[in-house]
């Protein structure tokens, strides 16, 4: 069953927030140094992706000015 591309957008920003929130008050050598971070930050970005990718051609050039 195709989901509404409105789901894989909220999706997508979700973890987005999700990412912003965790890195929120971090240093890069926090970064560094932190393998839970950097997994977790790789994982919400690939979670990003697989969204993206699940979006209809159509429906993103209806909506161009979404990145």
């Amino acid at each position: 069953m195709q989901k509404d591309n409105f789901v894989y957008l909220g999706h997508m920003l979700d973890m987005a927030v999700k990412a912003l929130e965790i890195t929120r008050g971090k240093t890069r050598k926090a970064y560094d140094c932190d393998e839970t971070l950097r997994l977790a930050l790789a994982h919400l970005i690939q979670n990003i992706g697989e969204a993206a990718g699940r979006v209809l051609l159509g429906f993103r050039k209806m909506y161009p000015q979404i990145p």
